[in-house]
């Protein structure tokens, strides 16, 4: 059996530094909320009655 090599592809945007610090600020900003509020207490409460997870 050979060993093969994997390439990982990543890809670059180019930016200026300016949208790269706005980008960073939002990134911030958006960390930590949560954007979802409703579905979180949808599953919350899905969730809550749950013993175990059937499998």
């Amino acid at each position: 059996m050979e060993n093969k090599k994997v390439d990982k592809v990543t890809k670059i945007i180019s930016m200026s530094t300016a949208t790269k610090k706005k980008i960073s600020k939002v990134a911030d900003e958006i960390k930590g909320r949560d954007l979802f509020t409703d579905k979180i207490e949808l599953a919350k409460k899905t969730l809550q009655n749950l013993k175990s997870l059937p499998i």
